[in-house]
């Protein structure tokens, strides 16, 4: 029981860390709290199911269609909302009610156009593979893998390319990147893109998983928001870290009580961590004239 709790954490934790890797790369980034990646993750999720269901265009297709607009909200919620802000200046407090304005007025759209009920995308029982103990469906045998390859691509993107090392620059002090010459306009745009991709990619496997339902979204983004407080704000793979810990976490709790105190343990560990560990686990602790 205790190695089937644990694969299922594991599971769970890739998805969470899917989705917190793209909000901490837009926070650390921008230093925006991206309110609107709840509803980008939901969104992709309903491209989804309107594009295999209701158009009846082939898997693939639409998985690759749901991602494309996953990745297209997130640039247009910065080009026609971050943007005008900050030329205008405007305070963070601005940026928040923003951007929970554009996550209520798109979830209450699309509950407009699908309605409240859940919806299934793939019904039946799902086929299963056997690990010596541990059973685990082909879905969430595809959300480990997915996991571990974006996780990769992320890490070399990061290291290796240009924009990645521009995104790590203007993570450690905006300032100066735009003093050494960097774009910090199209960095931007670059973090929001692949931020709101990678929201895409953990909604279109939830969706395969366990179905589709206008309120996923807030749900998801506060256990990535917390997963990137636990694992490190300035770290763009502690949210990594973070995502699997609370993963495992809740399905530890499952074993022990009951998955009614999920929630309770998950934001207790958060308070524990704003209280003694606020730099996360991988973060590291800054002097005071560099906060």
């Amino acid at each position: 029981m205790l190695i089937q709790l644990l694969a299922n954490g594991i599971v769970m934790g890739s998805v969470y860390a899917l989705v917190a890797m793209g909000f901490g790369l837009i926070y650390s980034t921008t230093g925006i709290f991206h309110f609107a990646h709840g509803i980008i993750y939901t969104l992709g999720a309903y491209l989804l199911y309107l594009l295999f269901i209701n158009l009846k265009i082939s898997i693939l297709s639409s998985l690759l269609l749901s991602l494309a607009g996953a990745a297209s909200l997130g640039i247009m919620v910065e080009l026609l909302i971050y943007s005008p802000l900050r030329r205008k200046e405007a305070a963070p407090a601005v940026y928040i009610i923003s951007s929970l304005g554009v996550y209520i007025f798109l979830q209450n759209l699309i509950a407009l156009i699908f309605g409240n009920e859940t919806k299934v995308i793939f019904p039946g029982v799902s086929k299963t593979y056997h690990f010596g103990s541990i059973i685990l469906t082909q879905i969430q045998v595809f959300e480990v893998v997915a996991f571990a390859i974006l996780f990769s691509i992320f890490c070399i993107f990061l290291m290796k390319t240009r924009f990645g090392k521009a995104l790590r620059g203007l993570s450690n002090n905006a300032l100066l990147a735009e003093v050494v010459g960097i774009d910090v306009r199209k960095i931007r745009i670059i973090a929001f893109g692949a931020g709101s991709l990678l929201a895409g990619v953990g909604a279109v496997l939830v969706s395969l998983d366990v179905g589709i339902d206008p309120n996923m979204g807030i749900s998801m983004f506060l256990l990535a928001a917390v997963a990137v407080i636990v694992g490190g704000v300035k770290t763009f793979t502690g949210a990594v870290l973070g995502g699997l810990f609370l993963g495992v976490i809740q399905n530890l709790v499952i074993w022990k009580a009951s998955a009614r105190w999920q929630t309770l343990v998950t934001f207790f560990i958060l308070i524990m961590f704003l209280l003694f560990k606020p730099e996360g686990i991988m973060g590291k602790k800054r002097r005071l004239e560099e906060v």
